[in-house]
């Protein structure tokens, strides 16, 4: 009977382990359905009936998030989903999208240092809603690529670039989109991040000496800079 009863709480708690997981496998998928619409500024929303089939989505993934979030407060793919789709709140300006997102993501990151999937969402959301937190988004960009270790991380290579073009260090992120031309040469979007560079080095009278790629050691951007 004692035997019985103990396999039997056991399957229960698989029953609940493996319906936990079918609804983060659910969540995840639905999550990457708004990507496409809400994944970057501005949204990819035509009219007020679309904002609002949007946010009803939005809302039924969070609210659905919330609810896991109480039973289980420190997960850390919980944290992180809640993060990343608030993240995707904050592109459509869904109020209080991004303090709910900062303060998941700094959560996962006080409990998982090395989460370098969350690194990087936090220092995109930072380096994407305002150039005050382009510093600290570099920051985490560059610790991300330490936690990763000696081969480039591209994400977080990229998001270098960014965070010192925010922060109006033209020179360098010159030198960083030169680096990552050299080192990822099939994606064409780095020769037009270069010229961009180049021509606000240019405007600003600050051209003349510009080196040519062939000149310049580039290295990898890294936490030690």
């Amino acid at each position: 009977m004692k035997s019985s009863m103990i396999f039997a709480m056991a399957l229960v708690i698989v029953v609940i382990a493996s319906a936990s997981a079918v609804a983060v496998e659910s969540l995840t998928d639905q999550i990457k359905s708004l990507e496409p619409i809400i994944g970057s500024f501005p949204p990819n929303i035509n009219n007020e009936k679309e904002a609002n089939a949007v946010k009803k989505r939005y809302e039924a993934i969070k609210t659905e998030l919330d609810t896991l979030l109480v039973k289980s407060p420190y997960n850390k793919d919980l944290l992180f989903m809640r993060g990343h789709l608030q993240n995707l709140g904050h592109n459509f300006d869904y109020p209080g999208a991004l303090q709910g997102a900062t303060d998941d993501l700094r959560a996962l990151l006080k409990a998982n240092p090395d989460h370098i999937p969350g690194i990087i969402e936090l220092a995109n959301l930072w380096v994407n809603s305002d150039p005050k937190l382009a510093p600290n988004a570099e920051q985490l960009f560059r610790g991300a690529q330490c936690y990763y270790g000696n081969q480039p991380l591209e994400v977080a290579q990229r998001g270098v670039f960014f965070a010192l073009y925010y922060q109006g260090k033209m020179k360098e992120a010159f030198k960083q989109s030169e680096y990552l031309k050299k080192t990822w040469p099939q994606n064409a979007e780095y020769e037009r991040l270069s010229e961009m560079t180049r021509n606000v080095l240019i405007r600003a009278n600050q051209g003349t000496n510009i080196a040519e790629p062939t000149s310049e050691k580039l290295i990898m951007a890294t936490c030690a800079k």
